[in-house]
């Protein structure tokens, strides 16, 4: 089985009615009971695994094609999903300066996890990974290890050991149970050397399509194995050499973008290389995401 987030990113225009700017500000649980009720009344007229877009999800996609494996995404306006499953085209996530965040509805300081607890209490994400016949790959950036991290607790012994976890945010695990169960993918898979280089942000889909493709095909192995295939495979890569960027405003970023925008036909990992790589501009993934959102909604295509 695989589990994965889902993405910010749709390829489907948004139901209006299913944005937090609908919602009224309240306690999550007054929040979360408004939100459940706009979803359960939404027509559901798009299938998760063709709704979702962008590379860090169509990673994921292809990891669970390649391996014929079930396929359950984490998200943070519908709950666990199968993809296979049909759903409404929503806004809504809990990260990020964005109108599109449901914290903004809430008390100052409510955490991911809490609206996690509050809009899905009876997610049964113990039972699904508990009933999976092999291994589990947990891939997740930081904010969703961190909004389901309460339901991974009540993993039994069983179930850990099926457990294998891809994600840039070892930290966030550090010291857990859970930490012998990170496979040991690191800075190398962004490296010269790296057949799946990328970004930060699309880090922990990318380990685990670069593990689909050690064990396509090989009988299952337990941790232990899994963990020393990785560092075979990751000992002669070499770590990225990483250059000296400018920091630029967001002004002068957007003169960038629009400068190469139909050379580049709008998409938005090349200009994210080319504003890093080509001008050495310091540019984060979220502060670039939004930059593009502001031009798109300006007319830009």
């Amino acid at each position: 089985m695989i589990v994965t987030g889902c993405s910010r990113r749709k390829k489907a225009s948004i139901n209006p009615l299913l944005h937090p700017g609908n919602l009224i500000a309240g306690g999550v649980s007054d929040v979360a009971m408004q939100w459940t009720a706009l979803i359960t009344s939404a027509p559901r007229t798009h299938r998760a695994a063709s709704l979702y877009a962008g590379r860090s999800f169509t990673d994921a996609v292809w990891s669970a094609q390649a391996a014929h494996l079930p396929h359950i995404i984490v998200s943070a306006g519908l709950g666990l999903v199968e993809a296979e499953q049909e759903i409404p085209a929503y806004a809504l996530t809990t990260v990020g300066a964005t109108d599109e965040n449901v914290l903004s509805k809430c008390p100052l300081g409510t955490r991911p996890v809490d609206w996690w607890r509050a809009a899905f209490p009876n997610a049964p994400l113990k039972s699904i990974i508990a009933q999976a016949p092999g291994r589990v790959h947990l891939a997740l950036s930081k904010t969703y290890l961190e909004m389901i991290f309460e339901d991974l607790q009540q993993l039994e012994e069983s179930s850990l050991q099926k457990l294998r976890i891809f994600t840039g945010a070892d930290k966030t695990l550090k010291w857990s149970r859970f930490e012998s169960n990170i496979l040991p993918y690191d800075a190398r898979l962004d490296g010269p050397d790296s057949p799946l280089p990328g970004t930060r942000s699309d880090f922990a889909s990318r380990a685990l399509r670069h593990f689909t493709t050690l064990t396509l095909g090989q009988p299952e192995a337990d941790l232990a194995e899994d963990r020393a295939l990785v560092e075979r495979a990751l000992y002669s890569m070499r770590p990225p050499v990483l250059p000296k960027r400018e920091r630029r405003s967001d002004e002068e970023i957007r003169g960038e973008l629009i400068a190469v925008w139909a050379a580049m036909k709008g998409n938005r990992q090349r200009m994210l290389r080319h504003l890093r790589d080509t001008l050495l501009i310091s540019c984060e993934q979220s502060r670039f995401a939004r930059i593009a959102r502001e031009l798109e909604g300006e007319g830009l295509r």
